[in-house]
């Protein structure tokens, strides 16, 4: 070709023209899913490194003294039917105030005020704050079902999965947005079933939303702060909620609840 002339069609290297996995793919090496951002994911180790995450908690003599547990439980009704209970392990050690947050949501026994001509909006329940803090995950719903990725619940403000609240205690008192808080370590990984994340909707935006992942989901590391692991109840999640339940756009086509939760 002339100097100063460009080939408008085809420029770039061979990979850059999408050439490259065909190659990749006779050669051995997989289709082109496997050749992607997480091609090298070593999804045995990320869980090993989740297990010594977790086991930081072991070496926590403080927790008994302060009437903490790292267990909690969401008993989750679908459809109106006899709940279900759901173990979640945290580690409270290596993230003690995402821990902390979820633990006191799960605690706190929710005030809910009707309010009156409700016909037209079943999500417009107020979580009240009086001189404490009065709202929790108890009666808040699933507001979304990612078929592949998760089940996403916690929003204690009733917006229907747009907004949360996280506890006050842990409420960064410089944030932007009120009741949220700042990212911890991004040492535990999504590296499979049954993790339990913070949802944010940015960077040091936690709040009291969160997902519970019903398959490995590596798109979430590094932008979601993970902080425990379903123990019991994730054939529940996944078998009779995530695989089972109609859903439109990713909500629920009935009501999946939070009827009861605490520490154990």
């Amino acid at each position: 070709l002339p100097n100063g002339s460009s080939r408008q069609m085809g420029t770039g290297t061979r990979g850059a023209r999408g050439h490259g996995w065909f190659k990749k793919y006779r050669e051995g090496k997989g289709g082109r899913h496997l050749q992607g951002r997480y091609h090298y994911r070593n999804v045995d180790e990320l869980l090993k490194i989740n297990d010594e995450v977790f086991s930081m908690n072991d070496d926590d003599n403080n927790i008994d003294n302060n009437n903490n547990s790292n267990m909690v439980y969401l008993d989750i009704s679908l459809d109106g039917e006899e709940s279900k209970r759901v173990c979640i392990e945290l580690a409270s050690r290596a993230l003690p105030t995402t821990c902390s947050n979820f633990q006191k949501l799960c605690q706190t026994k929710t005030n809910i005020v009707k309010h009156d001509n409700d016909d037209d909006n079943d999500d417009d329940d107020s979580r009240i704050d009086g001189d404490g803090c009065d709202w929790g995950y108890e009666y808040t719903n699933v507001f979304k079902i990612e078929k592949s990725v998760g089940l996403c619940m916690g929003d204690v403000a009733g917006r229907g999965g747009k907004g949360g609240m996280c506890h006050p205690s842990v409420a960064s008192a410089h944030a932007k947005i009120p009741y949220t808080f700042p990212h911890e370590s991004h040492a535990i990984s999504h590296a499979g079933p049954g993790i339990v994340s913070m949802l944010s909707s940015g960077l040091d935006k936690n709040d009291s939303r969160f997902i519970i992942t019903t398959n490995d989901a590596p798109q979430l590391d590094g932008r979601y702060v993970a902080f425990g692991r379903v123990k019991e109840g994730l054939d529940y999640l996944i078998n009779d909620i995530a695989e089972n339940v109609y859903t439109r756009r990713g909500k629920p086509a009935v009501d999946i609840q939070i009827v009861s939760c605490g520490s154990l």
